[in-house]
């Protein structure tokens, strides 16, 4: 992740100016400039006013920045595991996706330390995409990814479950506009929370919006579904989640729309295929498999890809 343009508009906040900003990041002032256009462009909304000779966050601002500040601890704690793992410690590594690292870290984590007590697990919170590089480099023993099969000829990927990517629609976006039950084509208008370019379900999310000839003028992009689920919840526009991960009382909030023809969501464990395992990580392969069948996540099919 480059978080170069996060640390820029931190700086803005905590120096006041662009150029003392600037002179913090060691970079030019124009540098900093064209960033804040880019960003307050993505979000639709100025990010920062200037009150008395300072730039201080506007509201949409405000919210921005906490974003930004998570993303960034979320980073730093994925780097200093990486760094631990570099030095070689032997412990056993599996990669998992934001979305499912919450009910991995409460459900699964506890049963591997107890049924494998002499070797340590560490966790690492990573996208699909950079799950997939951390396979590829020796940099994780297994994955836990939420897209649709990688098919890559170095992994081998089984099924854990399955759910339906949905389209979660903020009733106010729509009331008054439409008549009946909305379709997605009535949302052109709204703006939508999708994840960044270059994440595998990224291109799913285009073709719906594409077949339902919604442009992409007004969006937010998020590096997770955890992220897509707060704005979401924050009412900054539509979105897709998988079901399972549709906030408590949905229906009261949200219009819940299915794309046509439905687009399945999958949970894959994926892990190197010619690598020679030893015992621990078959064991912890194991361990995840029977687990994930007791978890309310989407619906458990298990089977090769």
């Amino acid at each position: 992740m480059n978080t170069a343009k996060f640390e820029y508009l931190l700086a803005i906040e905590k120096m006041g100016t662009i150029t003392a900003a600037a002179e913090k990041c060691f970079v030019s002032a124009s540098a900093v400039s064209q960033c804040l256009q880019k960003e307050e462009q993505e979000a639709g909304h100025r990010l920062f006013e200037r009150k008395e000779g300072r730039m201080v966050p506007t509201r949409a601002g405000l919210i921005y920045l906490q974003t930004v500040k998570e993303m960034l601890e979320i980073h730093r704690e994925t780097m200093d595991k990486l760094h631990v793992l570099d030095q070689g410690h032997g412990a056993v590594r599996l990669s998992v996706a934001p979305m499912l690292y919450e009910a991995v870290s409460q459900h699964i984590l506890p049963k591997l330390n107890a049924k494998i007590p002499d070797r340590s697990f560490v966790m690492l919170r990573a996208d699909s995409r950079t799950s997939t590089a951390y396979l590829l480099n020796d940099l994780a023993d297994a994955a836990i990814l939420a897209s649709p099969p990688v098919n890559h000829a170095l992994l081998a990927e089984e099924i854990l479950g399955e759910d339906r990517l949905l389209l979660a629609v903020p009733k106010a976006y729509l009331r008054g506009k439409v008549q009946g039950e909305p379709r997605i084509s009535d949302c052109s208008h709204i703006p939508f929370i999708l994840l960044r370019r270059g994440a595998y379900t990224r291109s799913i999310e285009n073709q719906i919006l594409a077949a339902n000839q919604i442009s992409l003028d007004r969006i937010y992009e998020v590096d997770d579904r955890v992220m897509v689920k707060k704005f979401l919840e924050e009412g900054r526009g539509a979105a897709f989640l998988p079901h399972f991960m549709l906030p408590d009382e949905a229906e009261q909030h949200f219009f819940i729309l299915s794309p046509e023809p439905p687009v399945k969501f999958n949970m894959i464990l994926a892990y190197p295929a010619h690598r020679k395992k030893d015992k621990d990580i078959q064991r912890m392969e194991r361990v995840v498999r029977e687990t994930w069948k007791f978890l309310k996540i989407g619906l458990a099919v298990f089977g090769k890809v």
